[in-house]
């Protein structure tokens, strides 16, 4: 009689699989991530819009100054027109920055456009005004206070995407060896 071989794959001993959660603590476990993704979404929307008013408060409290100083140097109408070229190229850093930040880009460039910018606005804004340290800090917050205010929109842009943190400077495009 010829002998039965065993195969050899049930001879060798399967590992157990992992025991299973129990669906009642993953719908517990899930709803709990959904709560504080809900949670963060909240937070990052509040913070948008915190930012928001702040920057066009900082626009509104800094317009009158800026239009003031240029009333003198500036022919007729564009007077009212020249605060947008302090805050044109802020606006454009502004979004440049915010943009680098959902892409997980660094933004230098941009960031020295709204410093610069933030600079300039500042300090056209105290010009105008008596040098006492309540009035300068009165005319001088607005865009200090929005640069800032972006400073943290983007960190939570960044720290939103941690996987794109890791990528390279060029969006993860390299140099092609030449």
């Amino acid at each position: 009689m010829p002998s039965q071989a065993v195969p050899v794959a049930d001879s060798v001993p399967q590992p157990a699989p992992p025991p299973r959660t129990p669906r009642k603590r993953r719908r517990v476990r899930a709803a709990e991530v959904r709560r504080e993704e809900a949670l963060g979404e909240l937070f990052r929307t509040l913070l948008a819009v915190a930012v928001t008013v702040v920057c066009v408060l900082g626009w509104v409290l800094s317009y009158a100054p800026l239009q003031d100083l240029a009333l003198t140097r500036v022919p007729g109408g564009l007077s009212v027109l020249w605060p947008v070229v302090v805050y044109g190229p802020w606006l454009a850093g502004c979004l440049s920055v915010l943009r680098a930040a959902l892409d997980g880009r660094r933004a230098l460039h941009a960031w020295s456009v709204v410093l610069a910018f933030s600079a300039v606005a500042t300090g056209l804004c105290v010009c105008g005004v008596a040098q006492t340290v309540p009035d300068v800090i009165v005319a001088g917050l607005p865009p200090v206070a929005a640069a800032i205010c972006l400073d943290q929109l983007a960190r939570q842009l960044i720290t939103r995407h941690p996987s794109q943190r890791s990528r390279s400077r060029h969006g993860g495009r390299t140099r092609r060896g030449g």
